[in-house]
């Protein structure tokens, strides 16, 4: 596990050009992928969310009941988001100051068979 070179990953997407697969975001996996029990996944995601929180400032905590309601009910949620709602519960969102991107750090843990995995989104589609 790397705080570091997991922030360094970070700051890269918030400046890289966007894919052509996937307009408007970034998406990419943190830390070991394998983690030794949950507790440590959740764990590296509070340690990275307090150094982002420190650059930053508070993020937007929200859950994605809300998004998956609105997706149920045949609302276009624009994908990026879409993707982590069908990922995770619960998102911590940054508006990164000087720019026109969005961070949000998320542990897909949906699916209680699998490992959950800390993910992080980077965006220039405003959260809906």
């Amino acid at each position: 596990m790397d705080i570091a070179k997991d922030l360094a990953l970070i700051d890269a997407l918030c400046v890289r050009d966007f894919p052509a697969e996937h307009s408007g975001y970034h998406i990419a996996w943190l830390g070991p992928g394998d983690w030794p029990n949950a507790s440590d996944c959740y764990a590296y995601e509070a340690a990275l969310g307090e150094r982002l929180t420190h650059r930053w400032g508070e993020p937007s905590g929200w859950g994605t009941v809300t998004l998956q309601e609105r997706i149920a009910r045949g609302e276009d949620i624009p994908e990026a988001w879409a993707i982590l709602a069908d990922l995770a519960v619960d998102l911590r969102t940054w508006d990164v100051p000087g720019g026109d991107r969005w961070v949000t750090l998320a542990v897909a843990d949906r699916n209680a068979e699998e490992q959950p995995q800390l993910g992080v989104l980077v965006t220039d589609i405003d959260p809906p």
